[in-house]
């Protein structure tokens, strides 16, 4: 099974926020998914307030192996998570 890390869109027209899920690949992104493991909301006005995230889950996925789209990986990297996880996790295994 191929675990992915996405971002789901909800809310209304022209009000969206985000969740981010851990899903198998093969599912559509609104559909089946594993884990959710946080959410953005993009349009508070309180920086502080916009991004919520399971840290401690998101880097055991990527621990074993979980690809990210290109705009999870930049919204990781601004909070501060080591994508790497997932490389050294497949040097310690060699």
């Amino acid at each position: 099974m191929a675990v992915s890390l996405r971002l789901v869109r909800f809310g209304r027209r022209n009000q969206a926020s985000f969740r981010l899920r851990a899903a198998d690949s093969r599912f559509a992104p609104t559909g089946r998914f594993i884990e959710e493991l946080g959410s953005v909301h993009p349009l508070t006005d309180d920086p502080a307030k916009q991004v919520h995230l399971k840290k401690d889950r998101i880097e055991y996925w990527l621990k074993n192996g979980a690809k990210t789209t290109a705009t999870v990986r930049s919204l990781l990297k601004k909070q501060g998570i080591s994508i790497k996880a997932k490389k050294d996790a497949a040097a310690a295994k060699s």
